[in-house]
């Protein structure tokens, strides 16, 4: 995990939110990471005009067709992936929970090639 955030960097949030964030963010890349390279999960911060935070996620992993997800993605019980199994809970739990504090958050992803989830928090 390669961490590039402001030294300053803060939000205002619940904690158990933040953590619950990061940890599905973070086990998705683990679980969904590609077999033929090492994974590698990049963070990186930056402040918006508007106030907040941005926050992206970036993996090198097994990524989806974002396309064909289409609106789906954050929608509880929705799998994009065929193995390992899994709920289709965890980008519920993550939209719900930036919901929750006032943020959002996009995803891009390429099959083959990684995804990024870019986060705002106020």
């Amino acid at each position: 995990v390669v961490l590039a955030l402001p030294p300053d960097s803060y939000v205002h949030g619940t904690w158990a939110y933040l953590f619950s964030i990061f940890l599905n963010l973070l086990s998705n890349a683990i679980r969904y990471r590609a077999e033929q390279r090492a994974l590698q999960v990049t963070i990186a911060g930056s402040r918006v005009p508007e106030g907040g935070i941005r926050l992206t996620v970036t993996d090198n992993g097994s990524g989806f067709d974002r396309e064909k997800a289409g609106d789906d993605v954050f929608k509880l019980y929705k799998r994009f992936h065929a193995a390992p199994e899994g709920r289709g809970m965890g980008l519920f739990l993550v939209h719900a929970h930036l919901v929750a504090m006032g943020g959002h958050i996009d995803v891009q992803s390429t099959p083959g090639v990684g995804t990024e989830f870019t986060l705002f928090l106020p």
